[in-house]
């Protein structure tokens, strides 16, 4: 309960932040384009979940599951959909062999939570500085770079829809 609270909140502050830094700030600095660049992969992050919680999971069917329980689906498993397939794919690889850096109780994500969190800030900072960096100078989402970025991404999230990161 505690995880979908915290995810919850940075869900919100992470969107909310975004929405007053581009109403409130004529000029936009470096640092309010990354955020914007944070609250863009936590946005294209929830069709994954949307899936996930449609498709059914184990212990999740469509018919006999409430609609409530299948709503926190996206909203508690965007840093999983977010880091997509290029952050599991490092996570279950290294892993095991750091278990006497990351205390290793078992190979799920949710018992080693700090390690995939910090694979994911690895890999969404290079994104949202990319985004940044790209938006700052052109000022338009239109840009072929910006719309690659969130095209990759989605793709990235998309492809590790099957994977379980609720445990066993």
């Amino acid at each position: 309960m505690l995880l979908f609270i915290i995810h919850l909140v940075l869900f919100v502050v992470i969107l909310l932040t975004s929405v007053l830094l581009l109403i409130r700030w004529k000029k936009h600095g470096f640092w309010a384009y990354f955020i914007l660049g944070w609250a863009f992969q936590v946005l294209l992050s929830l069709p994954a979940g949307i899936w996930q919680s449609l498709a059914g999971w184990p212990h999740i069917s469509v018919s006999g599951t409430p609609l409530w329980a299948r709503l926190i689906i996206p909203l508690t498993g965007w840093p999983f959909n977010a880091g997509g397939f290029t952050v599991r794919t490092i996570f279950e690889t290294t892993v095991v062999p750091l278990e006497w850096l990351v205390g290793h109780r078992s190979s799920t994500v949710l018992s080693n939570m700090p390690y995939y969190a910090f694979l994911l800030l690895i890999q969404g900072s290079i994104l949202a500085g990319v985004f940044a960096w790209r938006y700052r100078k052109k000022r338009t989402c239109k840009d072929w770079l910006v719309i690659c970025l969130g095209v990759l991404f989605l793709v990235n999230s998309l492809i590790n829809v099957r994977w379980f990161w609720a445990g066993t």
